[in-house]
């Protein structure tokens, strides 16, 4: 039945209306996700061997792999858009480091459909990822873009780590 729900970072109340995911749907409907991935495509940036965007070769890597994302969010180096801004419209410099972290060298698997072993690896480079980058940066996020719908580019089986000196979504409200 429907009912309010409590946002606690907001401090208001939102409707919650599920019983109309039974009235009949004329609406937009996505494709499914592409039924055949083959485990390893020479073309695919992600796999083993492989060249990347920037012409760097990926290890023949059999694991978890790590590298600078070739298309970050966030650079170092990126210039201050200076201090002559309409009271409106005010910007500043969003600076940091992105890396992507292939989950395994497989395309056609997903991590759900890894082996407990294999994903229990991936937990422990996140943890790694989280330590090492936590020591320099305030604000360490790590996600998964997954299905096109999603934003995600490449259906190799992957997330995103981005750093920053400050957090880059909003606080909660108090």
């Amino acid at each position: 039945h429907q009912h309010l729900r409590y946002n606690p970072l907001k401090d208001s109340w939102v409707l919650v209306s599920a019983h109309r995911m039974k009235r009949p749907w004329a609406g937009q409907v996505e494709k499914p996700p592409e039924e055949h991935i083959p485990r390893y495509d020479p073309r695919n940036p992600l796999c083993p061997g492989n060249t990347r965007a920037n012409g760097k070769v990926n290890p023949s890597y059999d694991s978890t792999f790590v590298f600078e994302n070739d298309f970050p969010a966030l650079q170092p180096d990126a210039p201050d858009p200076g201090s002559d801004q309409h009271p409106l419209f005010q910007s500043k410099a969003a600076r940091g480091v992105c890396k992507v972290m292939c989950f395994h060298p497989w395309s056609d698997v997903t991590l759900p459909l890894m082996k407990k072993q294999e994903v229990v690896k991936v937990i422990d480079k996140w943890a790694e990822l989280l330590e090492e980058l936590g020591a320099t940066y305030p604000w360490v996020q790590i996600f998964e873009n997954k299905g096109a719908m999603m934003g995600c580019s490449n259906p190799h089986p992957h997330c995103q780590v981005g750093r920053s000196p400050e957090r880059l979504l909003p606080k909660a409200q108090s």
